[in-house]
């Protein structure tokens, strides 16, 4: 299997990586979710990118042509891929909101954070009513919770 670093090119002192490569491994739906993550993290800086003139594969991009990027590989590119590739990988129901403690100590994941989208998470499925929650409808009453009539003139 190839390695990442086979993978990086140089390019003005720097390693860079072409998106596509990243995200040729995962499945469609895991390629679309790691999409919008990236987008996220680029946004808020976490790592810096470059258009090619080339367009991802449709696998990849979906229905619309979107540009493929070349990324510096730095070490805080490294730890969101691989954070953000096991998350869009996990199926477990709680996969969105939860971390390791190694990544709690080193800073890459915030624990506020993480216990907001914990609550939010929770509170959104008590209003979807799903859970363990009341139906409001009344229960009906055990074995031996009634009684009979004639225990009443006793």
């Amino acid at each position: 299997m190839e390695t990442d670093s086979q993978r990086d090119l140089e390019l003005e002192g720097k390693s860079v990586r072409r998106l596509s490569e990243v995200m040729s491994s995962l499945p469609d739906e895991a390629a679309w979710r790691f999409l919008a993550a990236y987008d996220e993290a680029y946004a808020k800086a976490v790592f810096e990118a470059v258009y090619l003139r080339e367009t991802l594969p449709a696998k990849i991009s979906g229905s619309t042509a979107r540009r493929d990027e070349l990324i510096e590989v730095t070490p805080a590119f490294e730890r969101w891929e691989r954070r953000t590739r096991a998350c869009v990988l996990d199926t477990s129901p709680h996969a969105d909101v939860s971390t390791s403690l190694d990544e709690l100590q080193k800073g890459d994941a915030s624990f506020a954070e993480l216990a907001k989208a914990r609550r939010d998470a929770m509170l959104a499925q008590g209003k979807a009513g799903r859970g363990p929650r009341r139906s409001g409808k009344k229960s009906k009453p055990r074995g031996g919770a009634a009684k009979r009539p004639e225990a009443k003139a006793a």
